[in-house]
């Protein structure tokens, strides 16, 4: 009798364990392609290795390029996300249900340069999808945008679909979630890092847009999905200190434009003639 109860115990613990070990299952969140230089990957768990194209992408992955490395993460629901040389990305959630679109994008952009083309989740539900950022997000709903990290400082540009989609930036200030609403192709706005509410939105030049979409390897299309090059060209690079040098030099402009409008605010409230006082008090008839 013993024997039997044991024995179902530990059939018992067995089935347990099996379950749990279902559960735990890695869960495939992309595909990995378009390739170049030295990019590496890590699994929670694994050491890093290199990642090649076709390799799958799996929920929790770490990828990180060297100095010349490219590549496009693929995601199941058709995000793609495109990464220049120096960036990393991990990637937080991801859940889809391919039968009705439904499900959760989350990623996390860590350094570096970057474009995001959201996919079915997000025009399904843009709450289900979000990019962070070392300091703030994005919110994203039926369009793409690229970004250009420098430690904890982040320009953001709405690269389109003109017309069509818009991306919301927020970070936490005080406590408060503090944002902007970008619904134009090539304008942009800057976190400044923790504790900053991202600036006011400001036209990104032509020129600086042909920098980043060379630094991604990608043409400046403005296409949404159609714009996604999978093959992305080996001749086209970009210093990308010259892209760093686009972050600063746009948050300089924005800076000395907000000082010279808090100047001739203040001038022409001092050139404005003086009113007369006037009594609050009306005596009674």
């Amino acid at each position: 009798m013993k024997k039997i109860i044991f024995t179902g115990c530990l059939m018992a613990v067995t089935l347990f364990l099996g379950a749990g070990m279902v559960w735990a299952q890695p869960v495939q969140a992309g595909v990995a392609a378009g390739v170049q230089g030295d990019v590496k990957i890590t699994t929670e768990g694994s050491s890093a290795r290199a990642l090649k194209s076709g390799d799958p992408v799996l929920m929790g992955d770490l990828i990180e390029t060297d100095p010349n490395g490219k590549l496009q993460i693929m995601l199941l629901d058709e995000t793609v996300f495109t990464l220049g040389p120096l960036s990393s990305i991990k990637v937080d959630e991801f859940v889809y249900n391919p039968a009705n679109d439904e499900g959760k994008v989350k990623a996390s952009m860590l350094k570096g340069i970057f474009r995001v083309v959201s996919g079915k989740i997000a025009h399904k539900n843009s709450a289900n999808m979000a990019v962070d950022l070392p300091a703030g997000a994005i919110g994203f709903r039926g369009t793409n945008v690229a970004g250009i990290i420098d430690g904890q400082k982040t320009m953001i540009v709405l690269l389109g679909p003109v017309g069509v989609g818009r991306i919301y930036v927020t970070n936490t200030v005080n406590g408060q979630v503090i944002g902007v609403d970008i619904d134009e192709a090539g304008n942009a706005t800057i976190i400044d890092g923790p504790n900053s509410g991202p600036i006011p939105v400001f036209q990104v030049s032509q020129a600086d847009l042909d920098k980043i979409a060379a630094a991604l390897g990608q043409p400046n299309t403005n296409t949404g999905n159609s714009g996604v090059n999978t093959d992305l060209p080996p001749d086209t690079s970009v210093d990308t200190q010259d892209l760093i040098n686009i972050l600063n030099d746009m948050d300089i402009m924005k800076q000395h434009q907000d000082d010279n409008s808090q100047d001739e605010a203040r001038n022409n409230a001092a050139n404005q003639p003086e009113k007369p006082s006037e009594d609050p008090y009306t005596p009674p008839t």
